[in-house]
């Protein structure tokens, strides 16, 4: 008889146990993961830390912003790049940029006690070594689930607050760890972890001399623990990251760069002395009554900061630009100038005017004077405090181009109480941006893009007071907006909607004007009964008063930090639904006429198939919250599509403009990515819900090159066009590839083509309307003129969406008209939802049933747009009598110029 004895499964405890175990013997720690920093701002790091705590790697913001940090046993050194530091000092960024800071706050390195990321000290806040650990009691663990890292099998284990992956079978490692804040909220401290045992005689992490005040040894923290600034809170540690053992040759590696940037930047100054060492300059201007064909003005300048002022005084007054004079003011001097203008009155008549002055340092303000001239142009006092903020007041280029932004239809007609009340509050909301660190999501929402939407001077002042005092939640809502800003949509954020024509106002922490919807939006980062809490508080303003306007969806939106503490946070969508009936939300639902909400969306952090945490958004709605079925593959296919159109950041990395997967193989929670069309409201649809009508059958491609377009003229304007979309495409790519892999190479790859971008275009938006360009001017001023000459352009009425349109409509000579459809590159035929007789059919573009869907379209916009009802019309005849003709430009990729384009005809 033969005895086979099979190893007993080791138990959740003794897992723990064992992948802890392992974890003290490592030689360093690298992490690839995910945290909340005190803005709310969610900072992804890629660090290997080594036992003695010396550490080398990358911090990141979706926004574009990156940091290299190096900590050494004697100090921390970052460099961040312009948008790193839009955050935590807008005003110096410029002058910031990509030079090493030493030993910054907590608060800019985002990573709360970098102590907790030697292997000794991970070990020891996982096991609660005091007995204590960071929930404050000994850890009880029990298995969550199950998942595969690396294609290696492993095992998600939770203590109801710790989360730990940990591989299923021998050797028993870590490969994904959770650590929520500390007890610190609750009133109870966090232990100091020692240094790791196995070298206790090794230097540690020192913040050194903080704010340049120097510190006693006795202050100094243990293994990286930077602290605070000053009024800053003592931080918690948290983090969500995978985790692995660094190979010999990359803990050398780690330990060679900081010893690489310590000793080539021995020199490098607290942040507080780089920001301090910025001159302070006031500008005076005084000017009289003036009855002379010149009238002077005198200029003092007074240089009241510790470093020496260069910089160019401006002087402005009636359209004039009297003094533009450099001028150099050492610390603690001062230099007076005269300006001289040309009185511009007419003969016996008297006018105001307004003389204006600034001390324009392009160091600091940027290299843009034509943007400080039109600031100083609308009343701006550069050189004085914006709001009530005193100190600090740098007024970098970022901070110039939001003023501008807030500021643009101020102008000559615009009445000195609106004007004063418009400085005042733009003014105000700038700095109390800049104090709460919330300046980059605002930024991105006013100047990267065009979508916010304000009442009136009373929706500038709400901006103002809102701003005063910000909320995680509020902080979440305005990065959510910036999103969907980014991709075109029109939103209302820190003020009132008064939709137009009507006397009622809604107020709501973000209204979502192009997909009419109303988002009530709450941060978590406590426990599961905080989750309960918010929701429910979401789900009741849902149903208040002036909240909801006629006709739009709600959407209660649960955000759940990476670091919270509750078992949620780094739970996926299976695992999510299954906690959520437990906790039985659906009793929320029951709403006065109908469901209380209309979308609940959860956005959790769990493990990716690498083990680094992966930004999730789950979409429930009432009726999978209340059904007891099994197979969710229905919610999960609605779910994505609902993501397709509300979840930009989620569709840039799935999809492509036109609306085509990026892979026919992705999926996700098991299910293939849905085919999309367009639906009649311009929104996202599953291609699938409908039939199809017969698709489109086209010419051969007919190929016109470059060298055939009629003038250099137009040949010069489409090579531009060309660039700028290559300029477009470059940092899209450079974005999702940073996104993707966030590496150091790959940050300073986005930076380069952000600065490019930047040069090019502006803080024009980067979306699908600049490559869609270049399609549209190859027809217009190439294609279309060389193969139907005589052809006579018929201007289109624009649409709200900019959907429910043809591209371009020509006139030929023999009476036809020619309906075009101009393609960029990358871009194909699309399919939408059809209406009239095709109503219940997806109909494609470059068919007759999409010509009648669009001449439809054209006919329901007659009442408000009687030319829409005339060009139906026409457009319709010549369709019945066989006049209308219908052709498909497509621009060829040329890169940096332009590369001509084709041209098939589409069968009719």
């Amino acid at each position: 008889m033969t005895f086979v004895l099979w190893p007993q499964e080791k138990t959740p405890p003794q897992l723990a146990a064992a992948a802890t175990k392992s974890l003290r013997a490592w030689r360093g720690v690298t992490y690839a993961g995910t945290t909340m920093n005190s803005n709310s701002a969610i900072i992804d790091f890629r660090l290997t830390v080594a036992r003695d705590g010396t550490a080398y790697g990358s911090l990141g913001r979706d926004s574009g912003a990156y940091a290299e940090l190096a900590v050494s046993p004697k100090r921390t050194l970052l460099r961040g790049n312009g948008q790193w530091w839009f955050e935590h000092e807008p005003g110096s960024a410029e002058a910031l940029a990509n030079t090493w800071v030493a030993n910054p706050p907590q608060g800019v390195i985002g990573l709360a006690e970098l102590s907790r990321m030697t292997p000794t000290a991970l070990a020891d806040a996982i096991s609660g070594k005091d007995t204590k650990g960071p929930s404050g009691r000994p850890s009880k663990w029990r298995q969550s689930g199950a998942m595969s890292v690396n294609g290696r099998p492993a095992k998600v284990l939770t203590d109801g607050s710790l989360r730990i992956v940990v591989s299923a079978s021998a050797p028993y490692r870590p490969l994904s760890v959770g650590l929520p804040g500390s007890g610190r909220s609750q009133g109870t401290g966090t232990p100091e972890p020692a240094p790791d045992a196995s070298d206790t005689s090794a230097a540690v992490f020192r913040s050194g001399p903080q704010d340049g005040a120097a510190r006693s040894m006795s202050h100094v923290q243990s293994v990286g623990n930077v602290p605070a600034a000053s009024g800053e809170a003592d931080p918690s540690p948290a983090l969500s990251s995978a985790v692995s053992e660094p190979a010999p040759a990359q803990v050398q590696k780690t330990t060679e760069n900081v010893r690489r940037v310590d000793t080539s930047h021995e020199h490098a100054e607290p942040l507080s002395q780089r920001v301090a060492a910025q001159t302070d300059v006031a500008v005076q201007l005084t000017a009289s009554f003036c009855s002379t064909p010149s009238c002077p003005a005198t200029v003092n300048v007074t240089n009241q900061g510790t470093a020496p002022a260069s910089g160019t005084v401006i002087v402005t007054v009636a359209g004039q630009t009297p003094l533009n004079s450099p001028v150099s003011v050492p610390p603690g001097g001062n230099r007076t100038l005269t300006a001289t203008a040309t009185n511009t009155a007419p003969p016996g008549q008297t006018i105001p005017v307004s003389w204006s002055a600034v001390f324009y340092e392009a160091s600091v303000m940027g290299d843009d004077p034509a943007l400080v001239k039109r600031l100083m142009g609308r009343g701006f006092k550069l050189n004085e405090p914006l709001g009530d903020q005193r100190a600090n007041d740098s007024k970098g280029k970022s901070v110039l181009e939001l003023l501008d932004a807030m500021t643009a239809d101020i102008g000559p007609r615009t009445s000195p109480e609106v004007r004063e009340s418009r400085l005042s509050n733009v003014g105000k909301t700038v700095a109390n941006l800049k104090q709460q660190g919330a300046f980059e999501s605002f930024y991105d929402l006013a100047v990267n893009s065009n979508g916010l939407r304000v009442s009136g001077e009373s929706g500038i002042a709400e901006l103002a007071a809102k701003t005063a005092q910000l909320s995680d939640s509020d902080r979440r809502a305005m990065q959510y907006a910036s999103e969907l800003a980014r991709a075109a949509n029109q939103i209302v954020w820190g003020n009132t909607y008064k939709p137009e024509g009507s006397a009622d106002g809604y107020k709501a922490d973000l209204q979502n004007l192009t997909g009419k919807q109303t988002n009530q939006i709450k941060s978590v980062s406590g426990g599961t009964d905080e989750v309960v809490k918010e929701f429910a508080a979401a789900v009741k303003e849902l149903s208040g008063p002036g909240v909801v306007p006629p006709g739009f969806s709600k959407v209660a939106r649960i955000h759940i930090a990476p670091n919270a503490s509750t078992v949620l946070a780094g739970s996926d969508r299976q695992e999510l639904v299954k906690e959520l009936k437990k906790l039985k939300l659906d009793k929320y639902c029951n709403g006065s006429g109908g469901p209380a909400f209309d979308a609940a969306v959860f956005t959790t952090y769990p493990p990716g198939p690498d083990g680094t945490p992966q930004r999730t958004n789950s979409v429930f709605t009432c009726n999978e919250l209340l059904s007891s079925a099994v197979d969710h593959h229905k919610y999960i296919q609605d779910e994505m599509v609902w993501k397709a159109e509300y979840d930009p950041v989620w569709y840039s990395a799935n999809y492509k403009i036109d609306g085509r997967r990026r892979s026919k193989d992705t999926t996700e929670n098991g299910v293939t990515l849905p085919e999309l069309a367009k639906d009649n409201e311009n929104h996202w649809i599953s291609k699938n819900k409908l039939p199809s009508a017969p698709g489109a059958k086209m010419s051969d491609a007919k190929s016109y090159g470059p060298d055939s377009v009629a003038d250099g003229k137009r040949g010069g304007m489409l090579d531009k066009i060309a660039d700028y979309r290559k300029t477009s495409v470059d940092l899209t790519n450079a974005e999702r590839k940073y996104e993707k892999y966030k590496t150091e190479a790959n940050g300073e790859a986005r930076d380069k083509a952000l600065n490019h971008y930047r040069k090019e275009l502006g803080v024009k938006p980067n979306n699908s309307k600049i490559p869609e360009r270049l399609g549209e001017s190859a027809a217009r001023y190439h294609v279309i003129p060389e193969a139907f000459p005589g052809a006579k352009w018929i201007l289109l009425p624009s649409t709200p969406t900019g959907s429910d349109s043809f591209d371009q409509l020509f006139e030929l000579k023999g009476g036809e008209l020619l309906v075009v459809e101009a393609k960029a590159p990358s871009s194909n035929l699309e399919w939408r939802q059809g209406k009239g007789p095709y109503k219940n059919k997806m109909v494609q573009q470059c068919t007759k049933e999409y010509a009648r869907t669009i001449i439809e379209a054209m006919r329901e916009r007659a009442e408000k747009s009687p030319r829409d009802g005339k060009l139906a019309d026409q457009l319709e005849a010549a369709l019945n009598q066989g006049k209308l003709r219908y052709v498909v430009v497509k621009a060829k990729d040329g890169g940096s110029s332009y590369g001509g384009a084709t041209l098939r005809e589409c069968s009719m």
